[in-house]
């Protein structure tokens, strides 16, 4: 007697590279086997960005803090033989961290696979930067140590995080990067404190050793979970991912990026001259000196969170022309104005809020050039943006020191405003600069843009 047959009938999974729910909030992204965690939304989303937030806060603290490093280095032997070149070792570190996120960016786009451990060897490698650091008797050991590896590793650690968020969140995505990127405001506030203070009370070598301790400390138990949304067995691919680099001639893109290049010429000025604007104009010492710098980065805190919710509720182009308004009248109507200590603190509030958080509109500029490029990458595009941005920052200093140098033809009287010292040519050039920041939303007027 023959025995039944009985048949199976085997389904194959289907997997996907870059699964993003662009569904309803209350719906979970189903894949056969599993399911994904909701976007916008639960703990994982959530833990993801105070981990990212401490990574950005972490990462750029070190640089943002470099100018009580440099006061340090230019009075203390044996580097203060080296003080015209001490500048050198910042210029690098802040550099690096700006240009190498495209090729960063690049890399993990293309290889999704290596983004977790590419965080972990770039925590390593920044920690190794740091620690060297404490043992440099020369200011090229500085630039070795401070001003390369450090900044390698640093990359290497951070930028991952830029493709997690896009991952993570959809309908709040500005708000999300806003609040990942306020922690460099945050930086900006809390670290050259405690630098300041850690210098003039132990040793330079104890407080870099303790400096990279830190690090550790902050960093590590959050980075188990600043992870994709997406599991690495469902995003690795047999072979790696294709980049397309069409969106970087379409309009949207080539409009978005010359106003922000433009702008950031010009956008630094304020954040290396305000304490010596201070001094020299004002008259101010000691808390007066630094309180405008605190304030601003405290502005630029507020304004990253800010800017990051109206984006996901305005289109960018209107976004960032209400940040040109307020940034040009702070520029022409308090800076210039200010021969006292009031209202220069308010217009460095003002312009922390409105023109420090230029970046927290990049998420408004992916998805204006994902509008008519729907493949562009989104962590490249932010690696280009960024780019763009540390390109303002490297020309800005040279730029800033031929405009205060040079012969100002409305030099007046002590005691006159600000456009009658030898800032007045700073604060014109930075007030135009920034007008370039509403270049999107008058080709939308135009109609070059839609």
């Amino acid at each position: 007697m023959d025995e039944p047959v009985v048949r199976y009938e085997l389904q194959p999974v289907q997997f996907r590279d870059n699964v993003q729910d662009q569904g309803d909030d209350d719906q979970t992204t189903a894949l056969r086997g599993f399911s994904l965690p909701p976007v916008d939304k639960g703990k994982d989303a959530w833990l993801c960005l105070v981990g990212a937030c401490l990574l950005e806060m972490t990462v750029w603290g070190f640089p943002f803090s470099f100018g009580v490093f440099q006061d340090y280095y230019t009075t203390t032997e044996p580097f203060a033989q080296y003080a015209s070149r001490v500048s050198l070792v910042g210029s690098c570190s802040m550099g690096i961290l700006y240009l190498a996120s495209p090729f960063s960016l690049f890399i993990l786009q293309r290889w999704p696979g290596l983004c977790r451990i590419s965080s972990v060897a770039g925590l390593v490698i920044a920690v190794v930067g740091i620690l060297s650091s404490a043992f440099a008797t020369t200011v090229w050991q500085l630039l070795a140590t401070q001003g390369i590896i450090y900044p390698i590793g640093a990359c290497t650690l951070y930028y991952p995080v830029l493709i997690y968020i896009d991952e993570w969140f959809v309908r709040r995505k500005g708000l999300a990067y806003g609040i990942c990127w306020a922690g460099s405001g945050l930086a900006g506030i809390i670290f050259p404190f405690i630098v300041s203070a850690a210098l003039s009370r132990y040793s330079y070598r104890t407080t870099v050793c303790a400096w990279a301790v830190i690090m550790v400390l902050l960093v590590c138990p959050f980075l188990p979970f600043v992870k994709p949304r997406t599991p690495v067995s469902a995003a690795q691919v047999p072979r790696p991912q294709i980049i397309s680099f069409q969106f970087m001639w379409s309009r949207p893109f080539l409009i978005f990026q010359l106003g922000s290049i433009v702008q950031s010429l010009g956008y630094f000025a304020p954040t290396l001259y305000l304490p010596t604007y201070s001094r020299l104009v004002v008259g101010e010492s000691g808390f007066g000196i630094t309180a405008p710098l605190t304030l601003m980065n405290a502005g630029t805190t507020i304004g990253f969170i800010l800017m990051g919710f109206l984006v996901d509720r305005w289109h960018v182009a209107n976004v960032i022309f209400l940040a040109t308004v307020f940034t040009v009248l702070a520029v022409f109507a308090i800076w210039g104005m200010s021969v006292s200590l009031s209202p220069l603190l308010l217009f460095a509030i003002v312009y922390g809020i409105f023109a420090g958080s230029a970046s927290a509109t990049w998420p408004g500029i992916v998805q204006a050039v994902k509008e008519t490029e729907q493949n562009a990458p989104t962590g490249i595009i932010l690696g280009l943006l960024t780019a763009g941005r540390g390109v303002g920052s490297i020309a800005c200093g040279p730029i800033s020191e031929l405009l205060i140098n040079a012969e100002w033809p409305f030099i007046a009287k002590p005691g006159s405003l600000g456009y009658g010292t030898n800032f007045g040519s700073l604060i014109v050039f930075t007030g135009v600069t920034a007008v370039f920041g509403a270049l999107g939303f008058v080709s939308r007027r135009l109609g070059v843009l839609h």
